[in-house]
Parts: structure tokens; sequence; C-alpha cells
């Protein structure tokens, strides 16, 4: 194994088993993505990317799901969201829960979250320089450990460990690796969301809501099938499909022009290249990944339909302590690409 493997112990993501006789059923009603195509057959199988819809068609989740013997896994980030009716905050995970529970009437479905019982270490190997491409879900069991190949990252592996064990998993990973434990460097979780603006893969609750369309995410070769039958937000999705546009879409920005020592945040807008300071924005940032000491860098968010497009130019500002504020390029790179469920 090289040199450059690191190891990261991530926030509780949100994980649901949907399990029971009508699983199927129930989930393929509810996803954008043809889950039924999945099976838990052999010690490796493939997963699928997909959206949770709820029935406006928005994204009420964004996992990737796995069959499992008897069920589903769904796998995704915590997604901390403000609820309908902004009294709180809810996990992605339990509302996939009281989602599916909604849904299910007769049938033996039941959605178990696990969020609190499994330890999730991801495993990165390599740089954090942008890529068009990423890995496939897949599920592998080895020695009674289940570990994940995902989108997430350029390469990498999710190691899913019960909790009451976890001074032992980074041995444990290692061994499964055929690694000494000492040969993995310890990362953090900023060192994960910089590998995954890399990637151009959003994570709910920081790049995606349950206020964004499917579509929105830029990801539709990757996460809807249009030929699986009906299910809930169909309608809505089907439709921007034959109209062949979204208003906004979420984009990666590499940055350049960024003064020594300071970065853009969260929610700092764009505007035109050539716009006036003062003109309405086109862009919004909702992620930046690692910059670097000539001030490039890489940053994820939402751009304006005349401004989507890679290659496009947008211009920010930002804060330089004495100097004042400094302008700074972002430009759009071409999306990431994946294979289709089709």
């Amino acid at each position: 194994m090289p040199s450059s493997l690191s190891l990261i112990r991530l926030p509780a993501l949100s994980i649901v088993d949907l399990v029971g006789a009508d699983a199927t059923a129930i989930l393929h009603n509810l996803t954008t993505n043809d889950v039924k195509k999945l099976t838990a057959d052999g010690p490796q199988h493939a997963g699928l990317e997909t959206f949770i819809t709820n029935v406006r068609g928005k994204c009420l989740g964004h996992v990737v799901v796995f069959a499992t013997q008897d069920g589903y896994r769904m796998i995704g980030a915590p997604g901390i969201v403000a609820t309908a009716d902004n009294s709180g905050t809810v996990r992605q995970s339990q509302a996939i829960a009281e989602h599916a529970d909604r849904y299910t009437i007769r049938e033996d479905a039941t959605p178990v979250i696990r969020d609190e019982e499994l330890a999730a270490w991801m495993v990165i190997d390599g740089d954090a320089e942008p890529v068009q491409t990423t890995p496939l879900p897949n599920m592998t069991n080895q020695d009674g450990v289940d570990s994940y190949q995902l989108p997430w990252v350029k390469s990498g592996t999710l190691f899913l460990l019960p909790i009451d064990t976890a001074a032992e998993h980074p041995s444990r990973i290692a061994d499964r690796l055929g690694v000494n434990a000492e040969s993995l460097a310890m990362g953090d979780e900023n060192d994960f969301h910089v590998h995954r603006v890399a990637a151009g893969f959003p994570w709910f609750g920081i790049d995606l809501t349950d206020a964004h369309l499917p579509q929105e995410a830029d990801r539709e070769t990757q996460t809807i099938s249009f030929t699986k039958g009906c299910y809930l937000g169909q309608e809505t999705v089907a439709r921007l499909d034959a109209l062949g546009q979204v208003q906004k879409k979420l984009v990666r920005w590499k940055l350049s022009g960024l003064p020594a020592g300071a970065e853009p945040a969260a929610d700092d807008k764009l505007r035109a290249l050539d716009a006036p300071e003062d003109a309405k924005p086109v862009g919004r940032i909702t992620s930046v990944g690692r910059i670097d000491d000539q001030g490039e860098g890489l940053a994820m968010g939402y751009a304006r339909r005349s401004h989507f497009e890679a290659g496009e130019k947008l211009a920010g500002m930002i804060s330089a302590g004495d100097v004042g504020d400094v302008a700074y390029t972002a430009e759009v790179l071409p999306p990431v690409l994946g294979d289709s469920p089709e």
C-alpha cells in the first residue's frame, strides 16, 4: 500500500437499514434510481447513488444504497437541516425513516436508524486534485468487516464498525488493508471535505437540502433512472428532464487570485466577471476545498443558468486585512462524470 493513506474518523453518518419482505417495493417507490437492480449475492456487490424525493420532487435525502440479506442499507451525510416548521433540526436518517414509515401502510418494511451504532472511518489514498470521474459504489465483506467504495472521494474506502469497539478500529482497519497501523496518517473532518470537494460530491445538509431539485445537483447520470417506473416526485423530475433546464446547478470552481492567508467561506457570493461590484450575485459558495500558498484552490456552490457551463468565470471579493477587499476569480470546472443506471 502507498504511504499516502490517511485515516479519518467521521462524525456519525446517516445510516438507515430498510428491512422486511416488502423493503424493495417501498424503497423503489421513494427513490430516483433503480434499486431493484441491486443484489446482496457474493462477498462483493454494487451499490447505487440515489435521491430520495418528496411528493414535490425535492431532495428529502441523498444516499448510496446497497442490498443486504434482509433489505437495504442507505448511507449518507449527517444531513442536519431545519424542520419544515423551522422549530428545530432533523438528521437525514430521521427524515428518511419517517418518510418511509409515512408511505408504508400494510407492507412489511421497517426503517432502522444505525447512526449511533456504527463508527464511520474513511481511508483516503492519494492527493486532493480535482477529478472528472469517481468510483462506482461497491461493498465488500471480508473477515467480518464491511467496507464501501463510494464516490465521496477520488480514491477511498469507508469502514463501518461497532461503536463500542472504537479503540480497536485503527488496528482492525490496518489489518484489513494489510498495512501497519503506524503507516496510516491520521486526518480530520476538514481533510475529508477537502477530498470531497475535489471529487465534486455534494454533502447533504451543506451543498444540498430539501429545498433543492435532484437535477440541480448535476448528477443525473449517477442518480436518476428515467425508465424504472413510478416513484414519489417522479412527475417533477421527468418534467425537468423534458424541459432540459434548471435555473441553477451545483458546480465546482477553480479559484485563483486569492490573497495570502485568506479563503472564501460558505455562503460567499460571486458575480459575473465583468459586472459592477454591486451587481446581483450569480453564484453562491457552499463548500471550500484546499487553498494553496499561491492563492489557488477549489470550491463548490450554485451558479445561475447564465454562468454554470464549464469555463464560465465569476468574480468574488474577499477581505485581506490591511489591504482591504481583494477580487479573485472562480472558473467553473467540467462536471464529474458517472455511469448511467440505465
